[in-house]
């Protein structure tokens, strides 16, 4: 069990001062979650202590926390649909630039050809860096936010 330990002096700390429902995190706090959260073991359970001073509604932090968490779930979900574009896109160019260089062989000099398919070639890997780079940083990613999802809080009240 890997525990993330939060003190602050009141409730007000944890959210947002700009979003006056309280349903949004604070970006300190957010980044202070999320730096804590790489530190863990891979396949531990994590649970959220909130220490405050005063009193704390536990329904309005699990709330901000399910909104951050779902905020991250569309930022990843938008990036796997840009990633696949992309992906589609340069591999698109990438053949036709290849062919082209491959049909323009006898027409053209060497050196065009050449940079034709350079070009080509230069764009079917990037389409390749997306599907083995990228594409694996947000299915961790989405995996991290399922687990994320996962966190016990506990609130525990400071004198």
């Amino acid at each position: 069990m890997y525990e993330i330990n939060l003190k602050i002096k009141n409730e007000s700390e944890l959210y947002n001062p700009f979003d006056e429902s309280c349903r949004t995190l604070s970006g300190e706090v957010s980044d202070y979650l999320a730096g804590q959260y790489e530190k863990k073991e891979v396949g531990d359970d994590i649970v959220l202590k909130i220490k405050c001073g005063g009193p704390v509604d536990f329904k309005r932090v699990c709330g901000a926390f399910q909104e951050l968490i779902r905020r991250q779930e569309h930022i990843n979900a938008n990036q796997k649909r840009i990633n696949r574009i992309k992906q589609i896109w340069l591999f698109c160019i990438g053949v036709v630039f290849v062919a082209a260089g491959i049909l323009l062989d006898g027409v053209l000099g060497s050196v065009p050809v050449e940079l034709i398919s350079i070009v080509g070639s230069f764009a079917v890997w990037e389409a390749a860096n997306i599907w083995i780079v990228e594409n694996p940083r947000t299915r961790l990613a989405r995996r991290t936010l399922r687990r994320l999802n996962a966190t016990k809080i506990v609130i525990e009240r400071t004198e």
